[in-house]
């Protein structure tokens, strides 16, 4: 499973949940693919991981979601 990035704190999430930018790449570890704000993908918040960028999330062994192309910050 992986364990890299961080778990999201309360207000990333709230705002991650209503669909406003936050800035941040979220990884889903049971899938091993991040996203991008506003993707409509719902994960459980325990498999979720944030990155500051995509690039992070990528050397950390995720790939791009297939939804919503996995964009996010910049990197």
């Amino acid at each position: 499973m992986r364990t890299a990035g961080r778990a999201p704190e309360d207000a990333e999430w709230a705002a991650h949940e209503a669909g406003a930018a936050t800035g941040l790449v979220w990884a889903v570890v049971t899938t091993g693919i991040h996203c991008r704000d506003g993707c409509p993908a719902r994960p459980l918040r325990k498999n979720t991981r944030v990155f500051d960028s995509r690039a992070e999330a990528e050397a950390a062994g995720f790939r791009a979601c297939k939804r919503c192309g996995g964009g996010g910050a910049a990197g």
